[in-house]
């Protein structure tokens, strides 16, 4: 092989080698991010506009998935929070997807992680995308 391609290799690896680190979350859900108040705001939010079809319990409905349990975690394992809200933003409520203002869609999120047991911590949960997805889904 010439040095010359030995070079150009090197540099292709070192830039997918950051692409990949630079999609690595910084930081857990377990980590607590988002804060209680926040969360108890989402649960007001989630009871007007979500229970109807995913239930009080957020057990999930007839033709709705479940949002707290291993179903849900599991479906969310790997991925990020700013997944989880850009799925539920652009898809929710079903009747009205994107109706809710992005805080709102962030309380609720707030209010899901909370009652999936995450713990609350001292800041808001952001309403926006590309913070979001340095927030990392485990458990």
């Amino acid at each position: 092989m010439t040095s010359r391609f030995m070079i150009g290799l090197a540099a292709a690896g070192a830039m997918w080698g950051a692409a990949v680190a630079a999609q690595q979350p910084s930081k857990m859900v377990s980590s607590g991010v988002f804060s209680a108040d926040q969360a108890k705001r989402g649960q007001t939010v989630y009871m007007a506009e979500c229970s109807k079809c995913h239930l009080d319990d957020l057990s999930g409905g007839k033709d709705s998935p479940p949002l707290v349990g291993n179903d849900f975690l599991s479906g969310w394992k790997g991925k990020t929070v700013g997944e989880l809200f850009d799925e539920v933003r652009q898809t929710m409520p079903f009747d009205s997807p994107g109706k809710l203002m992005p805080e709102q869609y962030a309380d609720v999120i707030a209010f899901i992680l909370s009652s999936n047991k995450f713990p609350p911590g001292a800041a808001e949960l952001e309403h926006e995308v590309a913070p979001l997805k340095q927030i990392g889904i485990d458990k």
